[in-house]
């Protein structure tokens, strides 16, 4: 049973994802979109995969929704750590560990980096064995006070672009910034504890990264496509182990 669930798991991740890696980091790192399901059977299987730890989690959140990503968003964690490593291991037999700024790495095999995101219509997985690498993925929003909140976290230069521009415009390159720089973060390992301001990009004509806690000639920053969100890979050439 457990043989034939882990298939089933496996072959319905294979149809629903989708490879959504820049093309310019092809060869660098593999960048997967998985759209989140409501299918009471899908989640049943996915739980299925999960350790007892990860489903006695699922079981605190207080909404359905919460439960069901969870569910999917470790499920998904598990089959990525499958395709990147080429050990051929169950799938609930993959174990993750984190580093103390909350990092997951494969507890067996430390010289691969993760990356994981997640909004409310799905999760992004990234990984490489060559590149340190963070992803971030944010719902596309109206409601945000993108002026406040740039003025707090971004630097001085971004919030300055961000007032020259109309509501829609200005929502959309605040969401670009955001995402930019949960990415970059995570490529150094570090948290938003670290701090926002510690990176600084500029999005026309290119995206690229201007300031960073170390030369930001050592990292390159991707929007990422995936329809009705914002994305954003980082991949830098320092490890992270």
């Amino acid at each position: 049973m457990t043989a034939n669930n882990e298939k089933w798991v496996m072959k319905w991740f294979e149809r629903r994802m989708w490879d959504c890696t820049p093309t310019s980091v092809r060869g660098q790192a593999i960048v997967l979109y998985l759209p989140f399901s409501t299918d009471i059977e899908v989640l049943k299987r996915c739980a299925n995969v999960l350790s007892d730890e990860e489903r006695q989690r699922a079981e605190l959140f207080k909404t359905d929704d919460g439960k069901r990503r969870f569910i999917q968003r470790r499920a998904f964690r598990r089959y990525c750590a499958f395709l990147a490593d080429d050990t051929n291991q169950d799938l609930s037999q993959v174990q993750f560990s984190e580093t103390d700024k909350g990092r997951p790495f494969l507890t067996d095999r430390n010289n691969l980096s993760f990356s994981f995101s997640s909004c409310s219509s799905g999760c992004l997985g990234a990984w490489s064995s060559s590149h340190a690498i963070g992803v971030d993925i944010e719902d596309q929003r109206q409601n945000i006070e993108a002026i406040e909140l740039a003025q707090e976290f971004f630097s001085n230069a971004e919030a300055v672009k961000l007032e020259k521009l109309e509501t829609v415009e200005r929502v959309r390159t605040f969401l670009r910034y955001w995402s930019l720089k949960e990415a970059a973060l995570k490529s150094i390992g570090e948290g938003l504890p670290f701090g926002m301001d510690a990176f600084e990009f500029q999005l026309d004509p290119d995206v690229r990264i201007v300031r960073a806690p170390t030369d930001p000639s050592r990292f390159s920053a991707h929007l990422v496509s995936v329809p009705k969100t914002t994305a954003a890979l980082v991949v830098s050439e320092f490890s992270v182990f």
